[in-house]
């Protein structure tokens, strides 16, 4: 089945819908938690809660064939807009334009392997999830 580049008026509201959502807390979270001298604990923590939350998405839209219009704006369009690589790498190509080499390779590998972790702990979460409604 070929797919369509263009998206359904339902589907492309509910990435609108979803990015906005995402964007607005991703600017709140990052006030919130500003940079401090080690690291930008608010990109951070975004970064990290989206993989946690796609995770889970990934593995429900897998195990039950999710609404595609619900999956794209929550997906897509939420955890989309709320997670921020280009700022990750930003914030590491300073740290290491900087010197500071250590922060640099410690905050990448945080953001990287956190990152990886918490899409497997979303995933398993949901999966278990699923195995005690059976």
């Amino acid at each position: 089945m070929a797919h369509s580049l263009i998206l359904a008026p339902r589907a492309a509201i509910a990435v609108g819908i979803g990015g906005l959502a995402g964007a607005g807390t991703r600017w709140a979270l990052v006030e919130a938690l500003p940079a401090t001298d080690v690291w930008p604990w608010g990109v951070l923590a975004v970064n990290l809660a989206g993989c946690l939350m796609l995770g889970y998405l990934a593995a429900a839209a897998w195990s039950a064939r999710a609404e595609l219009p619900i999956a794209l704006g929550l997906g897509t369009g939420f955890c989309g807009s709320l997670t921020t690589f280009s700022a990750l790498t930003v914030d590491v190509a300073q740290m290491a334009r900087g010197s500071d080499w250590g922060y640099a390779a410690s905050y990448l590998a945080v953001s990287i392997l956190g990152g990886v972790a918490l899409a497997i702990i979303g995933a398993a979460l949901r999966k278990t999830q699923t195995s005690q409604v059976q």
